[in-house]
């Protein structure tokens, strides 16, 4: 038995080791998976805030055009029609011209077709628009004509010469890392950045890109922990299944040792009962082939007589006990009977006159609603107990009963060995005795006090034992008292 318990405790461990051992890989692969996604995405918004970035300078760069060549007193806006190539030509002129530079130009649209001896609005808007449309072209492309000196300068040192701050660029980033549904601190400042922070990829922010570059890159610190919140409900599933398979294991192994522990009192109760029963039966057996084999008087007919029936009713005893505690098990007690706790043990004295002497001591009459029979029982069993433990022979058992806080406490106390600390929870067990090893000079099977407790327990009490100075026990039975 002990061999296959150690093996389905092996087996079983090296299942939990395993289950652990696979919930461990499976997060940490979970963690690097990740990972690498946050590393992935946090380059990729990189890349989207400088497009957003850019994106909004030329917008900005554009509306000011607009602005510009809607401005009369900077420039004037002019059209004529050229016979030669059939088409509307549009003009540009300075109002406040600079020397030695272009001024004006001059320039049509291939798309339009209408003819304009002079600027009408509707030309002028439509002309406008083809100028933002196509210098829209040109900023993309990193590149753009002069046009007239001074609106070329305006466009140059609005589109290139004022250069992408990480400052700026951090308000894109933000707002493209939310749009992915990260939320973690970063800075452009390598300075401030401790050992095992994430950078991303560099990227070029100049404005003049890709002829020239100026590199940034972002940094992010504590991505391990921020990581690890993202897959919090994985770990926190992982160490649930963790638990449970502990606890599923832990329970195991405690219905494994239970069972075995079951075992063993089972083989010592019917160990226990074998010499109870073969005691009684070989004394019956006897007499009746003494009675069978010899001539008797009446007078010892009699005798032999009367120790076959002290024999049975030992033995009918021993039976009816046996089924008390089962009945009591499987269908409980009714507690319909008013005991008078003073009536009780003048009966309990009366009962054990001669064989034991009981002194019992009650403050007042204590009366409460149980089970007679039952009740009356458990005393007694525990009384036993005091007279076949007791060595020398010389029993005395002392009954008190108090009451207080709504408690009737009836106390039991014996002059016998008394009970070592470490069987004093035990000896309630069922089927348990106290080891003796091979020695059975105490009769006994197990299941007197472990029919007192549950007794005591169904009628809402407890029962405990404590060392009984200068020597013996002390049962402690505690009863609510609804009086």
């Amino acid at each position: 038995m002990k061999k296959n318990i150690l093996l389905v405790f092996i087996l079983m461990l090296v299942c939990v080791i395993g289950v652990a051992g696979l919930q461990l890989y499976f997060t940490y692969t979970s963690y690097k998976v990740e990972s690498t996604v946050f590393e992935r995405t946090a380059n990729e918004a990189l890349k989207e805030a400088v497009d957003s970035a850019f994106e909004e300078r030329h917008r900005e760069v554009l509306h000011k055009l607009k602005g510009w060549l809607n401005d009369t007193t900077f420039v004037t806006i002019s059209c004529a029609w050229n016979s030669q190539h059939k088409n509307t030509v549009f003009t540009i002129k300075q109002v406040v011209p600079f020397p030695n530079e272009q001024n004006e130009i001059s320039m049509s649209m291939e798309d339009y077709h209408e003819r304009l001896d002079s600027i009408t609005p509707a030309g002028k808007d439509v002309f406008i628009a083809y100028m933002v449309d196509y210098v829209s072209k040109e900023l993309k492309k990193g590149s753009g004509w002069y046009y007239t000196y001074k609106l070329g300068d305006r466009i140059n040192k609005e589109a290139w010469e004022i250069p992408l701050t990480t400052k700026k660029l951090s308000k894109f980033y933000k707002r493209s890392l939310k749009k992915r549904n990260i939320d973690i601190d970063f800075t452009f400042k390598s300075d401030s950045i401790k050992p095992g922070s994430f950078a991303t990829h560099k990227i070029n922010i100049s404005v003049k890109r890709p002829e020239k570059a100026t590199w940034a890159r972002a940094y992010f610190q504590n991505t391990n922990i921020y990581v690890l919140q993202q897959l919090k409900w994985v770990i926190i599933g992982s160490v649930i299944l963790v638990i449970i398979t502990l606890g599923s294991f832990m329970y195991m192994v405690k219905l494994l040792l239970s069972q075995q522990k079951l075992s063993e009192i089972k083989d010592d109760f019917i160990s226990n009962m074998t010499h109870e029963i073969q005691s009684p039966l070989s004394s019956v057996i006897i007499t009746a082939e003494a009675m069978k084999a010899f001539e008797m008087t009446k007078k010892e007919q009699d005798s032999y007589i009367d120790i076959i029936l002290y024999q049975s009713k030992k033995l009918t005893a021993l039976a009816d006990e046996i089924l008390a505690g089962a009945r009591l098990e499987k269908k409980g007690i009714e507690l319909n009977n008013s005991i008078r706790l003073i009536d009780l043990l003048e009966d309990l004295a009366a009962a054990y006159k001669g064989k034991t002497a009981i002194t019992f001591r009650i403050e007042n009459a204590v009366a409460f609603k149980g089970n007679a029979l039952h009740f009356t029982r458990s005393l007694t069993n525990i009384i036993d107990n005091a007279v076949k433990y007791n060595d020398d022979g010389n029993t005395d058992v002392s009954i008190s009963i108090t009451t207080k806080n709504k408690q009737i406490e009836i106390a039991i106390a014996d002059n016998g060995p008394g009970i070592p600390d470490a069987f004093k929870e035990k000896i309630f067990d069922r089927f348990y005795r106290i080891s003796t090893g091979n020695v059975h000079d105490v009769k006994g099977y197990g299941l007197g006090l472990s029919y007192v407790k549950k007794v005591i327990e169904t009628h809402g009490g407890t029962v405990t034992v404590k060392n009984n100075n200068p020597k013996g026990s002390v049962f402690i039975i505690t009863l609510p008292n609804e009086a």
